[in-house]
């Protein structure tokens, strides 16, 4: 199952997680999410701030019971597609 993140990245460099996105659509069409990327990249921040989470990194993120593992997961994965982002523009 695809998760996405949509995040807001503040001017001082703090990440805002805005939303939690399960990307698969009702019927199946979409497993692993990349309809819905493409679709969020229609909106008006081009999708800057949204990333599916890949796989292993879910996993990983679903057999922690650590907060601060999880907190740290997010933000390295949120971190890596901003800067992907922004060293393409």
């Amino acid at each position: 199952m695809p998760l996405a993140i949509e995040y807001d990245v503040t001017p001082e460099g703090e990440i805002e997680l805005v939303a939690l996105i399960n990307a698969v659509e009702e019927d199946g069409d979409d497993p692993d999410g990349e309809a819905w990327l493409t679709w969020r990249m229609g909106h008006e921040d081009g999708g800057m701030g949204s990333v599916l989470v890949p796989p292993e990194t879910l996993a990983r993120m679903e057999a922690t019971e650590d907060p601060d593992e999880l907190r740290a997961i997010v933000e390295r994965l949120v971190l890596a597609d901003r800067q992907a982002k922004e060293a393409a523009r």
